[in-house]
């Protein structure tokens, strides 16, 4: 043992934790640390390839995604503008509401703006980050279109423009501030060995950071990949096991070989044995000595319940989502622990709404607020002299849906009387306008009071807490 080794050894045993203690089961744990970048470069490659791998191939892999995609993003995140000219905000919504289809907001015309936000997760969650570039096109009224590039495109290769360091693609400054983006250009045939510069300022760049050291993205299943993987594996090796039980062999021992069973029975070429088929109903008459045996494999397959269900909690904890949310089984939930695991899974989704809402849909509002100005489809004379008074706005993200409708309107409408919340605090949590609401409301009223309908005052009778069932 080296004199190092035995300098920690002996500070070890006046160590104040445990675990940075050398003894006890800790001489073993030395891991490897350093600076964000330092320790990401080592492996960011490997575990993108990785999680792609499982990506294609894994099902509850697949099934957080979906998950995620469908609660984060839904129908789409709505623009509500806050102006005080109430014309001018119906007409800047109108516009973004066409500009968000496929034709108008993609640059290849494929996707729309809910899809890209959808890519935007799903890209998150498996490569770690996606990139967006600002380019305008000839299109009179919409010049904005956005071009999606993927992580891989960054070149990796460059290291100093100029004066500033370039970090895998990314070009940044001596505070570590992104300036420019450096990607491979790419064509049907794949690297051209060419790379384009483009400024930071017509780049979105999504990724979420763990580290103020951090540049570049990493995995979000970087944590529970080896567990995803265990999984997969797992239950590929109880499918095999159940189909081997299920299988049943018959061989037949003949007592007299110089018997036959005739010119048209099939011989296994590797063996030279005679082979026959059971079939269901299948009546055979044997030859004169001959003895049947039967080979079924006994036993029972593993309770893979279990195992599959923990694994799936830790990896679902560890994505910030419930183990219901992620396998889809309900069979061991009431309404309590539904509520709680859907209050803590509503949390996780609110994070990554506000992550979109505030990296990705504000700053691309405001790209295309600028191009719509300057292509003369907004109105707007004193715009660029104050545009803060015009980009102010609220991003409305899908609404969450309710377990027991009648116990949380009559929160809703309890708190609305008290003064502890608002009508649109409460319309935005279920993804609605609460102007929209208000103006329909008013003209269902008065074309019931046009028809002389009355309206349904049910709501008036006595409310019934629901019994919760263990």
């Amino acid at each position: 043992m080296g004199v190092w080794q035995n300098l920690k050894m002996r500070f070890s045993k006046r160590s104040g934790y445990d675990s940075g203690s050398f003894a006890r089961g800790g001489e073993n744990w030395t891991p490897v640390d350093g600076r964000a970048e330092d320790i990401n470069v080592m492996s960011r490659d490997t575990i993108r390839h990785r999680a792609r791998d499982l990506e294609r191939n894994a099902d509850y892999v697949e099934a957080a995604i979906l998950a995620m995609e469908r609660n984060v993003v839904g129908s789409g995140i709505r623009l509500d503008c806050k102006l005080e000219d109430t014309e001018l905000e119906q007409k800047i919504e109108n516009l973004w509401e066409r500009w968000c289809h496929a034709e108008n907001c993609d640059v290849t015309g494929r996707l729309c703006f809910c899809e890209i936000l959808k890519m935007a997760v799903r890209r998150m969650m498996v490569d770690g980050g996606l990139l967006l570039v600002a380019t305008y096109t000839g299109n009179k009224n919409f010049p904005l279109q956005l071009q999606i590039k993927e992580v891989d495109e960054l070149n990796s290769g460059i290291l100093f423009y100029g004066k500033n360091q370039v970090v895998g693609g990314v070009e940044i400054d001596a505070s570590n501030r992104p300036v420019a983006y450096h990607f491979t250009v790419y064509d049907v045939y794949g690297e051209t060995g060419k790379t384009v510069r483009i400024t930071a300022d017509r780049v979105i760049y999504l990724n979420r950071i763990k580290r103020t050291s951090q540049v570049r993205e990493v995995s979000s299943f970087a944590n529970v990949l080896s567990r995803l993987r265990d999984l997969n594996q797992f239950l590929n090796a109880v499918s095999i096991k159940e189909r081997m039980l299920a299988c049943l062999a018959v061989f037949v021992k003949k007592v007299n070989a110089a018997l036959g069973l005739g010119r048209n029975q099939k011989v296994d070429k590797e063996t030279g044995a005679k082979k026959r088929k059971l079939s269901p109903g299948m009546i055979m008459e044997l030859d004169a000595g001959d003895e049947i045996q039967v080979v079924n494999p006994s036993g029972q397959a593993s309770n893979a319940k279990d195992m599959v269900s923990i694994l799936l909690r830790a990896v679902s904890s560890a994505m910030g989502l419930s183990y219901e949310a992620v396998s889809r089984d309900m069979s061991q939930s009431n309404y309590s622990s539904a509520r709680q695991n859907l209050i803590e899974d509503r949390e996780t989704y609110k994070e990554w709404q506000h992550y979109l809402s505030e990296h990705l849909c504000r700053k691309v509002y405001h790209w295309w607020l600028d191009s719509c100005v300057m292509a003369g489809s907004l109105s707007i004379p004193d715009y660029f002299s104050a545009p803060e008074k015009y980009t102010e706005c609220q991003w409305i993200a899908k609404g969450m849906s309710w377990i027991d409708p009648v116990r949380e309107v009559n929160a809703n409408r309890i708190a609305l009387k008290t003064n502890q919340t608002t009508l649109q605090e409460v319309a935005a949590e279920q993804g609605k306008d609460w102007r929209a609401i208000l103006e329909q409301r008013a003209k269902e009223k008065q074309l019931m009071k046009k028809l002389g309908l009355e309206e349904n005052n049910a709501n008036q009778g006595k409310y019934t807490e629901p019994i919760d069932e263990e």
